[in-house]
């Protein structure tokens, strides 16, 4: 039987909740409480309790496991609000992580951002030069110690960063991944100095421990950017952790991770959780798109901060490889690629006067206090869904199935005030200029991740969620050339429903340069007990890890992926290995056939070039604890024709075609059965979410009560 759950995704404007209880499924949303999550997690949480008839404290008690997936990371660093750190770092190097790689200025920066030279600057350090400090120490690069550590010298160099106030330190070493010994003995005198049982203990953060590869700037980055976040996600995540305890939760608290899977709270580190809720959906998005058989995928989610794609091609997901960014700085995880842009129901439209009074939506969000101007929140910027809202697309009496009640006055006149009259225009020609707008940003967007990557579209599903993607799903899909698309009952709540598809997964990393083919050579030269050697290792992590974690390691299931690059050449390419154990050469030939193919794939087979040789440069090991997951259920297939019970009545919608209000048919989705279908022009209501199918689009229920839409116009 599958266990009950509870599965929660916290997002910038709301808290989405999917409980499973007693094989039945319900769905909650409340606006995210910035200033203390377990608000919003409870109200969400309380509400789905109602919808099961149950008692708060005995769901808790009832409840087999929690998923917890989150933005809170990403919240953190945009509030830039974390502990004053400190750095150490090999002297002669203390600037290194301020000069960054060559286009540190460019990173996490849009095309339309890095294009503006006058405007662009490198992003402001988490730590100050003032408090980085050099200590006298060298390794080279294969782990001999050139020069022993200056003891003396490191702790007057502790003693000056506590001095100066610091609250963590952050430790960095060159080739420290090779020969940790320096890293480890700096700790060991941090320890000394303020030892963990007196008031001034410091919180330290080794990078070789985190990340155990080469890429000396990526790596301080990554060690730094986590314990940055770390301090404030321990205090509020392990907050919530109590508070369940104490209302009669027993289980553990599963965090969501960005490479696409999940681990206990206290096995997960904070940097782990960054776009943890867009990646749950890529993830989940995977494990339907296997049960319709479907090989390619765009997964879109549009909630009220930002619009996130993810392509899933040939059934896999992408990943990041060569630039993996987390804000404004370039780390070296294993993430899964997912794009975001600031295009949401919360969007704030405006009217740019420098650009010629050009109208300008996103990237700032209205969130959700005070939210848009229909909120009656004391928001008076119009947004897209005030837009919507006037256009007549959202019903302001069912805004969240009844229980927000929304103000089209207000709406229209905000539109009126910022919009319509800079513009020249009716405050009905201004709303749908902002949906077009909108809609054309998040299709150009698709259309980058596609085309612009080598994909055609056209060989693509697309799969729409979050609570404002189904009302504009067909606008932005009809941009990005993408003509057949499905949108789930459970779309407001789909990042949160697919924390239910994943897999506890962790992800060992190693830096090991083995040569697989020297320049010249046909036959392939790779040290077997060496690759072999490295793969062991890592598997012993991983089996150690699944025990502490209270798993049984037998069940553990391995990937093992090998970052190679041919040589001469600067970036490498992620292959899957043929196995975890490498026994003879015909092995390392289907290995050296099968990173070809991928490098032609990725880069163009212009780019294949064994004749240069082929080298290993990391381990990746993947390490997958499957869990039972939820499945969709199936409903027997009925008549085309919808029941008189799904048709709520008649609305005026403004619509393209004819630029003006059109009697429309408005159908309520929960009424609609398996085989039930609808031509556009109509207008779809659900609790939580609206779909506008327009004209020239055809819905379809399908065996699962997911609507399959086809665009023809």
């Amino acid at each position: 039987m599958t266990p009950n759950s509870i599965d929660i995704d916290v997002g910038g404007t709301f808290t989405d909740c999917y409980v499973h209880h007693q094989g039945r499924v319900v769905s909650a949303k409340s606006p995210t409480t910035g200033f203390d999550l377990w608000v919003g997690f409870f109200r969400a949480l309380t509400e789905a309790a109602k919808a099961l008839d149950v008692q708060f404290h005995a769901l808790l008690h009832q409840t087999n496991v929690i998923r917890y997936s989150t933005t809170l990371a990403m919240n953190k660093l945009l509030e830039r609000k974390g502990p004053k750190l400190g750095l150490i770092t090999t002297k002669g190097f203390e600037d290194s992580v301020l000069i960054g790689r060559g286009a540190q200025w460019d990173d996490g920066l849009s095309k339309r951002e890095s294009r503006n030279l006058a405007s662009v600057r490198k992003p402001e350090p988490l730590i100050p030069r003032r408090w980085i400090v050099g200590v006298k120490e060298r390794i080279d690069h294969a782990g001999r110690i050139l020069r022993p550590l200056d003891e003396e010298d490191t702790r007057r160099k502790i003693v000056d960063l506590m001095g100066w106030g610091v609250r963590g330190i952050v430790v960095s070493l060159l080739w420290a991944h090779r020969n940790p010994v320096h890293e480890l003995r700096i700790r060991e005198l941090i320890e000394e100095e303020y030892p963990q049982s007196c008031l001034g203990s410091l919180n330290v953060v080794l990078a070789h421990e985190l990340q155990p590869k080469k890429g000396e700037y990526q790596r301080t980055i990554t060690a730094v950017l986590n314990s940055y976040l770390h301090e404030s996600m321990a205090r509020d995540l392990l907050s919530i952790r109590a508070e369940l305890r104490e209302m009669g939760y027993a289980g553990p608290l599963l965090m969501v991770h960005n490479s696409g899977g999940m681990a206990e709270l206290s096995k997960t580190r904070a940097i782990d959780t960054f776009n943890g809720g867009p990646i749950a959906g890529i993830v989940g998005s995977l494990e339907i798109a296997k049960l319709y058989g479907f090989e390619n995928v765009i997964t879109t989610d549009m909630g009220g901060t930002s619009f996130d794609v993810g392509v899933v091609t040939e059934g896999r997901p992408h990943f990041f490889e060569v630039r993996p960014t987390i804000d404004r700085w370039m780390v070296n995880t294993t993430m899964i690629a997912g794009k975001s842009i600031g295009a949401g129901g919360g969007s704030i439209a405006r009217i740019n006067e420098c650009l010629g009074n050009q109208l300008e939506v996103g990237p700032l969000s209205a969130g959700a206090m005070p939210g848009p101007a229909c909120y009656n929140l004391g928001g008076s910027e119009p947004t897209v869904t005030d837009a919507d809202v006037a256009l007549g697309y959202i019903n302001p009496g069912y805004f969240h199935g009844g229980k927000i009640k929304l103000d089209r006055e207000l709406a229209l006149k905000a539109i009126e005030a910022k919009v319509a009259r800079p513009l020249g225009m009716t405050a009905e020609q201004a709303a749908f200029a902002i949906r077009t707008l909108v809609d054309g940003n998040m299709g150009n967007h698709l259309f980058k991740e596609t085309v612009l990557r080598g994909h055609d579209p056209r060989e693509y599903i697309l799969f729409s969620f979050g609570g404002a993607g189904p009302t504009h799903c067909c606008g932005y899909a009809s941009v990005g050339q993408i003509d057949r698309l499905i949108a789930f009952p459970f779309s407001p709540v789909f990042c949160a429903y697919s924390g239910s598809l994943m897999d506890i997964r962790h992800v060992y990393e190693v830096s090991r340069r083995l040569s697989v083919l020297r320049p010249g050579q046909k036959d392939p030269v790779l040290n077997l007990d060496e690759f072999n050697k490295t793969v062991r290792k890592l598997i012993g992590e991983a089996f150690a890890n699944a025990k502490a974690e209270g798993l049984d390691p037998g069940k553990l299931v391995f990937i093992l992926e090998l970052d190679m690059k041919y040589g001469g050449q600067l970036h490498f390419k992620r292959t899957t290995s043929p196995g975890l154990q490498l026994v003879n050469m015909q092995e390392v030939e289907t290995l050296l056939t099968t990173f070809g193919k991928d490098y032609a794939h990725s880069f163009s087979p212009a780019g294949v070039f064994p004749e240069g040789g082929v080298s290993i440069e990391n381990f990746v090991l993947h390490a997958i604890y499957p869990l039972k997951k939820l499945s969709l259920p199936s409903y027997p297939s009925k008549s085309s024709k919808v029941n008189r019970h799904a048709k709520k009545g008649w609305r005026n919608v403004y619509w393209n075609n004819e630029k003006e209000f059109v009697k429309t048919q408005i159908y309520d989705s929960s009424e609609l059965c398996a085989g039930n279908v609808i031509e556009g022009p109509a207008v779809i209501e659900a609790q939580y979410t609206t779909l506008v199918l327009p004209d020239g689009a055809t819905l379809r229920i399908d065996k699962h009560l997911n609507a399959v839409i086809d665009l023809t116009n």
